[in-house]
């Protein structure tokens, strides 16, 4: 059964899962940070160099490394119950679902390569049906390119190339966030969508304008679950099902962390994650 009451949210709630990430490189300011990669609880993830068209990631058979601990309910829905957490600076705190990641390029036949400047083949394999409507077509679906390894001094614009929520290809989006020379390991530089578009059901290709001379990096695709707003350094906060709108989480579901600094100062993340079923 769908919970409908306060009283059932309360009833449903799972024990906390909590979380401690060690940011030591330091910051670009206003561009988010990916803590996939990071030591701590949960302990470092990897993603995907060797396998065309990427993989989709799903928590339902077994939990991905680097993800925080889900168990998909035995009958009945997930839900946010409660995110907390405080920072050594002040930010914001996305909770999202990785649903795919790629750091192959067919193309490229291997790793895709930090240094050529030709479009770079992707042809994304299906997402899990996890969309907004829980769907595999893509309504919410974002796309992030992830450093894994220390980048060189380039600062090229960074275009994808993707089919949208509708099912329109030969799509165009470039980089939200400032590309920094030397991005340090968890960088993640969001792409804007074109205009009407709401989401991004596949990935067809990925070009750099500039080479940036070393370094690996990961095509992610991620859905946004809810936002936390930290205003100060080591000022806790927290929403909990009310006030975070009650997100659904779906069977399968990834949850890792972004966060967005408000300067470039190293810090630690820590709190706890609770999810409420029924």
């Amino acid at each position: 059964m769908t919970i409908s009451t306060q009283d059932g949210a309360l009833a449903g709630m799972q024990s906390p899962r909590p979380f401690a990430k060690a940011v030591t490189p330091t910051l670009v300011a206003g561009v988010p940070l990916s803590t996939w990669y990071l030591g701590g609880y949960p302990g470092a993830g990897v993603a995907d160099t060797t396998t065309s068209g990427g993989v989709a990631r799903t928590s339902s058979s077994s939990m991905v490394a680097g993800q925080i601990p889900h168990v998909d309910p035995v009958s009945g829905n997930s839900y946010l119950g409660r995110l907390q957490a405080s920072a050594g600076q002040a930010g914001t705190l996305l909770l999202c679902d990785r649903l795919w990641d790629c750091g192959y390029s067919v193309t490229a036949a291997g790793a895709i390569p930090s240094t050529l400047t030709t479009a770079q083949t992707i042809n994304s394999v299906t997402w899990p049906a996890r969309d907004n409507a829980q769907s595999t077509n893509g309504d919410g679906v974002l796309i992030g390119v992830e450093v894994s390894t220390i980048m060189g001094v380039g600062t090229p614009t960074l275009t994808l190339g993707y089919t949208n929520q509708a099912g329109t290809a030969s799509r165009t989006a470039t980089n939200l966030d400032s590309v920094a020379a030397s991005s340090v390991v968890g960088t993640f530089h969001r792409f804007g969508l074109q205009a009407g578009d709401t989401g991004v059901r596949s990935v067809q290709t990925y070009t750099k304008s500039a080479t940036r001379t070393s370094g690996q990096e990961i095509l992610v695709a991620y859905r946004v679950l809810a936002a936390l707003e930290l205003t100060a350094a080591h000022v806790p906060n927290a929403i909990d099902a009310l006030t975070a709108g009650f997100p659904r989480l779906p069977n399968g579901v990834v949850p890792f962390l972004l966060f967005i600094p408000s300067t470039t100062t190293a810090i630690n993340i820590s709190g706890t994650f609770v999810e409420t079923q029924g």
